[in-house]
């Protein structure tokens, strides 16, 4: 009886080994490398050039992989591409996978002419958006210049970001034609700035995206949403957030009001409305960016980013499943065949996915007992070394993990 419920303890121990590209962490190594995208104007006329950190799972051979790019947070006045919330996120989806990438965007406006009148602060907020949103097409469109590079799916491009980040990513998304621009309130200085598609980046390519996420963002009409009916919306916000409104209510710069904001709440009422395909998380009785380091406790912050990311990454495997690229890219049961099993002196390992994979031969107690690595379409080894028993086969390579039985009959 106590071998019989080893067994059965063993089965399930090894059943949670099985790793699915895009929603477990397959790889343990992330490069991030920092390029220019574009260079553009900022609020006082000078020229600045635009940087973005790209994350990339090291020895990933996988093309076609989803892209998330992301924009830090810091109300259009400050924070940058370094910042702990956005780069945490870009390598632990990047482990999963995912291209990943921070971005930099222009930041500022005019402090003094709003302290004399703060009548100006509506519009120098609403243009520094802008410039944000404009920056954050440019980055696409550098990327999508590059995929080829980058190894991404040109329809599985996601925007947004934390805070300021998500507002980027939301006007991004929706706000995007003339008129709808031409009557913003408040209102954007589309002449000077750049238009809707920005003169930043690589001209030609398409900024559109597949999905958004708003991790504490908002959105300035949510009327714009109508238009960009198939594009998917990840949120997730506070109930007490004094920065930016849960629901729709004023956005201020220190005392200052500036202008109206629809949050999650909001943005996910319309989603539903409009039929769209939106998952939003609420944080009852949460400050702004809860999850953010330095915000609350560093118990709270963990879990409430422990939160965060677990949620994120089943609205984004769904997505993309359901899209087919995390059904193509990812290891399953079918794509591995072992035998025979029962094995006496050899078993053969057949794995129809993968260039360079990791077998590895355990014993109930999960005691590695041999490790190989191939880059073989079909291996064979040697099973005489191993007594009469029940054995794991786990398979690892650039598109997950799988683990066999493998009973051995001497």
């Amino acid at each position: 009886m106590k071998k019989i419920f080893t067994i059965i303890a063993a089965l399930a121990v090894f059943t949670n080994l099985s790793a699915q590209r895009y929603k477990d962490k397959i790889f343990t190594e992330v490069a991030m490398d920092s390029v220019t995208y574009g260079s553009a104007k900022t609020y006082t006329g000078s020229p600045q050039e635009l940087k973005m950190n790209i994350f990339q799972p090291v020895g990933d051979t996988a093309t076609n992989r989803p892209l998330l790019v992301l924009a830090h947070g810091g109300s259009f006045i400050g924070g940058n591409r370094y910042l702990p919330d956005v780069t945490y996120l870009c390598t632990e989806f990047a482990k999963r996978g995912y291209v990943c990438v921070s971005i930099q965007y222009r930041l500022g406006v005019n402090l003094q002419e709003i302290l004399l009148d703060p009548t100006q602060a509506g519009p120098q907020f609403s243009n520094a958006v802008w410039r944000g949103t404009l920056d954050g097409r440019a980055a696409v469109r550098y990327l999508r210049a590059n995929a080829n590079n980058y190894k991404f799916s040109l329809g599985q491009v996601y925007v947004g970001g934390v805070s300021a980040g998500g507002v980027l990513g939301l006007h991004l998304a929706f706000l995007d034609t003339e008129a709808e621009v031409g009557n913003s309130n408040p209102p954007i200085d589309t002449t000077s700035i750049g238009g809707i598609e920005g003169t930043s980046g690589t001209p030609g390519q398409n900024w559109k995206v597949k999905g958004v996420i708003s991790l504490c963002g908002a959105l300035g009409d949510v009327n714009w949403m109508k238009n960009n009916k198939n594009v998917s919306i990840f949120s997730v916000h506070g109930t007490k957030d004094q920065t930016v409104p849960y629901k729709t209510d004023y956005f201020y710069a220190q005392t200052i009001k500036v202008a109206q904001l629809s949050g999650s709440f909001v943005v996910d009422s319309m989603a539903k409305v409009l039929g769209m395909k939106s998952v939003f998380y609420t944080f009852q009785d949460a400050p702004h960016v809860p999850f953010s380091p330095g915000v609350g406790t560093t118990a709270s912050s963990t879990a409430y980013m422990d939160t965060t990311e677990g949620l994120l990454r089943d609205f984004l495997f769904d997505d993309i499943k359901t899209s087919g690229v995390g059904v193509n890219n990812v290891l399953a049961t079918s794509d591995v065949r072992v035998y025979p099993n029962p094995a006496k002196e050899n078993v053969s390992i057949e794995t129809s996915k993968g260039n360079n994979s990791v077998i590895t031969i355990l014993d109930l107690s999960g005691k590695t007992i041999e490790t190989v690595n191939t880059s073989k379409t079909i291996t064979v080894l040697n099973t005489n070394n191993l007594t009469s028993g029940i054995y794991f086969i786990q398979i690892t390579n650039e598109f997950g993990s799988i683990t066999k039985k493998l009973v051995i009959e001497n």
